[in-house]
């Protein structure tokens, strides 16, 4: 789906920084201070939609738990108010990836099937038993994170899961060129890319190391 906006998409996306091909760097390749600088260069209908996008992914990467029936709400929520067809692409794979940890967790600790929302929803339900749902043709990374799982690697989990949704997006960027679509994958990644730099605590050392660099550089430029 190509948008019908008056942006000048291609000299958007050519003052973005090139987005690494994986997510393990030490840090971001644009603050996100700048990178929302960059994006008021969007005419008012893509802003709309780049916030939606963002308060999603806000809100997937928030630590605090959530029941099956608030990530229903939020679900239907979404599929109500938003048209943009990458955007739902975007929140229908996280959704399914939560429906499938979800039921990994819950088997772990013995109980019932997620209720969730999704695809995979009846389908867990009824290989509930088979060790990766009998999924793991259609989502590879669930054996991997299902043996992270059970080796107590909690690091080790949001890095498969990471890198899984790293290369469905990065696999869907490579089919648009200066469009639209071109920018709300560059944020779905660049939110990856950011997440990963947070939770690592070798990148998260060098990250804070590069901030300190550049404020100490910062400070002995006034001074002189």
């Amino acid at each position: 789906m190509m948008s019908s906006s008056s942006t000048d998409y291609y000299m958007l996306i050519a003052s973005l920084p090139f987005i690494p091909r994986t997510f393990e760097v030490d840090q971001v390749p644009i603050s996100r201070l700048r990178l929302a600088e960059r994006l008021t260069l969007l005419d008012e209908d893509d802003q709309q939609v780049v916030e939606q996008v963002q308060q999603f992914l806000h809100w997937d990467r928030q630590d605090s738990e959530r029941t099956d029936a608030d990530v229903q709400r939020e679900y239907e929520r979404l599929m109500d108010t938003i048209q943009n067809s990458l955007v739902r692409d975007i929140i229908i794979h996280r959704m399914d990836v939560r429906t499938i940890m979800s039921g990994l967790r819950r088997r772990r600790w013995g109980l019932d099937p997620p209720a969730a929302v999704g695809q995979y929803v009846a389908h867990i339900r009824k290989h509930w038993q088979h060790p990766d749902f009998q999924l793991a043709r259609k989502q590879p990374w669930i054996p991997s994170v299902r043996e992270s799982l059970e080796k107590h690697e909690p690091l080790q989990v949001e890095r498969e899961l990471l890198r899984a949704t790293w290369n469905r997006w990065t696999q869907l960027a490579d089919q648009y060129y200066f469009s639209f679509e071109t920018i709300l994958l560059y944020l779905a990644r660049w939110e990856i890319v950011d997440r990963w730099t947070r939770l690592d605590p070798i990148a998260g050392r060098r990250r804070f190391d590069t901030l300190l660099q550049e404020t100490l550089s910062e400070h002995a430029r006034i001074d002189n």
